[in-house]
């Protein structure tokens, strides 16, 4: 089991850390908005919300945000 920090609020946060936590990993969610990632986290069941201040807790990082061609 690991632990996994994923930053990002969208679908592939979703996806990714729905898989993670199906597999028994520890999942930390992190965003800009502090209320966001809790709220998202506790749809996931199991995660948890980290802070965007902080450095990630988990021992793998996963970075599922937009680039910035995708938002043209």
């Amino acid at each position: 089991m690991s632990s996994i920090s994923i930053i990002g609020l969208g679908n592939m946060a979703g996806a990714l850390a729905g898989r993670a936590l199906a597999g028994g990993n520890a999942v930390e969610i992190i965003g800009r908005d502090q209320a966001k990632a809790k709220e998202f986290a506790a749809s996931l069941g199991g995660a948890t919300a980290g802070t965007a201040s902080a450095a990630p807790a988990g021992d793998i990082v996963i970075l599922a945000v937009p680039t910035p061609a995708r938002r043209r």
